[in-house]
């Protein structure tokens, strides 16, 4: 997947699931997700059950943080960064 790819997939993700009229048609790449209270604990774990059984991606616990979850933009180029680096040690093996 692109990382554009990505951010389609969490658009409609968060959108679906965590927000409801006007805040979903408001939404985009570079809304903040943690300031605005989109995201909270239980949200990054549903979140990152959905990377995991959809995408097909681990996220480290080391990368569960504000900086790497700010907003979607900033996901999906973690998660590129993911399937790039699982690509490589695949090829490796």
């Amino acid at each position: 997947m692109t990382e554009e790819d990505y951010v389609s997939a969490l658009v409609k993700f968060i959108g679906e699931e965590f927000l409801q009229g006007d805040d979903r048609d408001n939404l985009n790449d570079v809304s903040p997700l943690m300031e605005s209270g989109v995201l909270d604990s239980l949200r990054v774990a549903l979140l990152l059950t959905y990377i995991r059984d959809e995408l097909g991606l681990y996220v480290s616990p080391a990368k569960i943080d504000i900086d790497h979850f700010k907003d979607i933009r900033t996901i999906a180029g973690m998660l590129h960064e993911l399937s790039l680096e699982n690509n490589a040690q695949e090829e490796k093996a």
